[in-house]
């Protein structure tokens, strides 16, 4: 399956929840300026890191197909994906992703991927340490 991520197009000036209905851009929670310079400037790299993991994720048949009782189901995710909220704390950032399925009917949110982050002061490069999931 291919991935588009899309990005949600409401200001979000008080950090609040972020999900497809309300539309609101992510949420963002940092310890420090330094912090969130080191997530600003890795962004690029970590958000492709991040794409390759879902796309691993949801083409891995041991966790995402079409049998009867499977969660997530293949069929019924639409391949778009949006980030929910970032947070960098103790050298651990989590990007919490949402992916839109149609079991509804319509485009909403479906499988929640958190995906995991260390970050190692002597590299000062982020190392990709693991995938979390969640009904959404």
């Amino acid at each position: 399956m291919n991935l588009k991520m899309i990005r949600l197009s409401k200001p979000n000036p008080d950090n609040l929840f972020s999900n497809y209905e309300n539309q609101l851009e992510p949420q963002y929670f940092f310890t420090s300026s330094v912090s969130k310079t080191l997530f600003e400037n890795s962004q690029r790299t970590l958000l492709q890191i991040s794409e390759d993991e879902i796309r691993d994720y949801i083409n891995n048949d041991d966790l995402c197909n079409d049998e009867e009782g499977m969660f997530p189901k293949r069929s019924v995710l639409t391949g778009e994906w949006y980030i929910r909220s970032v947070s960098f704390e103790d050298d651990i950032l989590s990007i919490e992703t949402a992916l839109l399925g149609t079991d509804l009917g319509y485009p909403d949110d479906y499988l929640g991927l958190e995906l995991i982050f260390i970050y190692d002061d002597e590299s000062k490069e982020f190392a990709f340490d693991g995938i979390n999931s969640s009904a959404l």
